[in-house]
């Protein structure tokens, strides 16, 4: 899909002396996470992710990069792992990554069918994080695709505010890493409260919002990656690994 203009090496350089000086002469309270600043001062990944995210702003890149840093160490990123999220949660599969799509994303899958209203929402952003966090330390931040997957869901199912917050997160904390959000064969009685839920979708994230069915999903996920729930090849059952 198309993407914004690339920064420049000037841009990212402006960008990381400025936060360099900054750290220097005003540093936060809670220091930033070692990994973190590794990633800054090794590598020009994260920095150029960040100002194509931000239309190639300078100084909003380097605000938003600072208040990132300072999210991620209070959130504790690096320590979230399979031991210490909601273990119902994480093995039911409501939430979870698997495949790519056609760009060579891999796909975070989000199956309202398994959602209620009753579910702990921080709980489940933090499983969210877990997940992101996991595909990008075996795929250097790459871009994911948001699969919200609505087969068989109904009303019962749908939850305006997890999905807002799950917007949330990604705007604010991970504004580099939607590839596509696809909505996967939404139910016709979901189709009012879906048209509430885009008018608090931010300008970039409606620019990637697909609605799919069975019919068009492979125009976004090969048939051999899409499941067979989905009307594709792949028999997986979701269990933790």
């Amino acid at each position: 899909m198309p993407r914004g203009v690339l920064p420049t090496a000037e841009q990212v350089a402006e960008v990381k002396t400025k936060f360099l000086q900054k750290l220097e002469s005003e540093p936060p309270a809670d220091a930033f996470l070692p990994e973190d600043l590794k990633r800054i001062t090794d590598s020009d990944l994260w920095i150029t992710k960040l100002l194509e995210a931000f239309d190639l702003d300078v100084e909003k890149t380097l605000t938003k990069l600072w208040e990132n840093l300072a999210w991620r160490q209070s959130y504790g990123v690096y320590n979230i792992n399979e031991s210490n999220v909601n273990q119902e949660y994480l093995r039911e599969g409501s939430i979870y990554a698997h495949n790519k799509d056609k760009d060579g994303k891999p796909l975070l899958i989000i199956s309202i069918k398994k959602h209620s209203k009753s579910k702990n929402t921080d709980d489940l952003l933090r499983l969210v994080v877990y997940w992101i966090e996991r595909i990008h330390r075996e795929n250097n931040l790459e871009k994911i695709t948001i699969f919200m997957d609505m087969t068989g869901s109904g009303l019962g199912n749908m939850d305006i505010d997890f999905i807002k917050n799950i917007v949330n997160l990604f705007e604010t904390k991970y504004p580099y890493v939607p590839n596509y959000i696809l909505v996967h064969e939404l139910p016709f009685l979901l189709n009012a409260a879906f048209k509430l839920v885009k008018t608090f979708l931010p300008a970039k994230a409606v620019e990637i919002l697909r609605v799919t069915t069975k019919k068009d999903v492979t125009e976004y996920v090969d048939k051999d990656n899409c499941l067979a729930l989905w009307g594709g090849n792949d028999e997986y059952e979701y269990k933790f690994v």
